[in-house]
């Protein structure tokens, strides 16, 4: 297992890049919910057997209150969220609202909601912020400038995931489960769901192109489903609330994926946005430290 800062910022990359491959299959025909079954059908299958020893019937060691809520926080439901949110809104806003605000709601609930204290550089909060702003701000004003009409539902949808994800890799960290257990479990529940959508998605779904299904379907349900969401709850449980910050590379891993695999270009403010998130993350990933109490 390479360090959790390295993993981390390899988790980064797969969710970086993550747009770009889901552009490609939108570009051969493929809508939101033949990702998702694609997506859920692959991950689950490749699952099943760990899930199976694991033990099924007792939630494979997660409990079924704990592993039902995990599964409505990063299930279906969460990838149905945020491609609501792309929607209604420009990707760019996404780029901007659900990276920055995961951190923030990572703290806000860890501190609150399950008494975990750490102290969390506000420079490097703020230097990420910044960072994202530029990144997102670049997109905007590439696409015209002017949001749709209606893009607060999306903002809002941008929201709501960031919320969900940030509760989802924190009640990990809480419950101390095992990454791959959670991992399982959700697919498991997830490859249920497909199963029973599959009457009703897969006639439609099959008729796409191949190499485009089975492109979402090996990046989607494993690198992202499995492979970097149980490497992540590994980060989250040794690096605690600074491991979220590592969302904001993502949207800059984005970029530069967009530049070199679909030509577009990087601007001046896409640049120091880079900068700034890079200093932020240094910034964060060295000043974060547990708030010691009384008697410790």
């Amino acid at each position: 297992m390479p360090p959790p800062l390295l993993s981390g910022i390899l988790v980064a990359l797969i969710w970086g890049v993550q747009p770009v491959i889901s552009r490609y299959g939108f570009q051969q025909g493929l809508t939101p919910l033949d990702a998702t079954l694609m997506r859920f059908l692959t991950s689950g299958v490749l699952i099943l057997p760990f899930a199976w020893r694991r033990g099924l019937r007792g939630a494979c060691g997660v409990g079924w209150k704990r592993g039902l809520v995990l599964f409505l926080l990063s299930g279906p439901l969460f990838s149905l969220v945020l491609v609501a949110g792309v929607n209604y809104a420009p990707a760019s806003h996404g780029a901007l609202i659900h990276p920055a605000l995961t951190p923030l709601f990572g703290m806000a609930i860890g501190r609150y909601a399950l008494g975990q204290r750490e102290r969390v550089s506000l420079w490097g909060v703020a230097l990420l912020l910044a960072g994202l702003v530029l990144v997102a701000l670049n997109g905007i004003l590439a696409s015209g400038g002017l949001a749709p009409d209606g893009a607060w539902r999306g903002d809002l949808l941008f929201v709501l995931s960031a919320l969900m994800w940030s509760s989802y890799l924190m009640l990990n960290r809480a419950w101390k489960i095992a990454p791959l257990d959670a991992v399982a479990l959700t697919q498991v529940l997830s490859l249920a769901c497909m199963l029973l959508a599959l009457p009703w998605l897969g006639t439609q779904t099959f008729s796409k192109p191949a190499s485009a299904l089975l492109l979402q379907s090996a990046y989607h349900g494993v690198l992202v489903s499995i492979v970097s969401v149980a490497l992540f709850n590994w980060v989250v449980a040794r690096l605690g609330v600074k491991a979220l910050m590592l969302n904001a590379l993502s949207p800059l891993f984005g970029v530069l994926a967009s530049a070199w695999i679909l030509g577009e270009t990087l601007s001046v403010s896409m640049m120091i946005g880079a900068v700034a998130i890079v200093a932020g993350l240094g910034v964060t990933m060295t000043k974060t430290r547990p708030v010691r109490t009384p008697g410790q």
